[in-house]
């Protein structure tokens, strides 16, 4: 987040007061720079623009990435934890059955997964 300036007359849903601002758009691994948002000053959520919504939806459209993201449960066997890719998403990657992939913990939330082969 960068460059608070702007006050807005009407509040956040946590009660916080609302500013506009510059912030850095990044979705889906696609960088869209800076662009104007309202930001809370007290949680921090951001809301971006109308216009930088309808970018956002056309290039992840373009790119056949728009409706890929699933929430899936993780499975076991052995003593291994599985997490099951869906058929649309693998297609997408490109990946198979006896893929290469490396997993890097990134935070305590959030898991990348990089395709090797």
């Amino acid at each position: 987040m960068i460059n608070m300036n702007r006050e807005i007359p009407y509040k956040c849903s946590c009660g916080g007061e609302l500013k506009k601002s510059k912030v850095e758009v990044e979705f889906f691994g696609i960088n869209f720079g800076l662009k104007d948002a309202e930001v809370c000053t007290l949680c921090g959520s951001e809301y971006l623009e109308q216009d930088t919504m309808k970018e956002i939806e056309t290039e992840v459209k373009k790119k056949n990435i728009f409706g890929l993201e699933r929430k899936i449960s993780v499975t076991k066997s052995g003593n291994s934890l599985v997490i099951r890719i869906p058929p649309e998403i693998a297609k997408f990657l490109g990946i198979h059955y006896k893929s290469i992939v490396q997993l890097f913990p990134v935070d305590k939330d959030l898991l990348e997964v990089k395709i090797v082969s």
